[in-house]
């Protein structure tokens, strides 16, 4: 891979603490966002992290600005906003797991998933 270049699909940098996905995952369906959490579960170190910083949408029914953004994810790309459950799902598939999911009221309706090696 070429210094400042590459594809989060091909690879991601080796032996990282922290592997920090802000506004990447709810960009890609399930199979694409699974692919980038594998990667990086296959880059990091035993005790490193992975930190997504997207919505994590409530249950159906309560409002929550997700719910328009993913109508807008589901219109314009691939993408789409996802619940905790559905998280943990393709958080599983990729050999991680969730440790904490903290709400981040700063950053609007945005939570910080943190993923650890399941």
């Amino acid at each position: 891979m070429a210094p400042g270049g590459g594809s989060f699909f091909d690879t991601v940098p080796v032996g990282g603490d922290v592997y920090i996905l802000k506004h990447i995952i709810h960009n890609w369906g399930d199979e694409q966002a699974t692919a980038i959490l594998r990667n990086c579960r296959s880059a990091m170190k035993t005790d490193a992290r992975v930190l997504i910083i997207d919505p994590v949408l409530p249950d159906p029914g309560t409002p929550h600005f997700g719910w328009a953004l993913d109508l807008v994810m589901l219109s314009t790309l691939t993408g789409k906003e996802r619940t905790r459950q559905e998280f943990e799902k393709i958080l599983n598939a990729a050999g991680l797991r969730i440790g904490t999911v903290f709400p981040v009221r700063t950053l609007g309706e945005y939570s910080i998933i943190e993923a650890v090696a399941a």
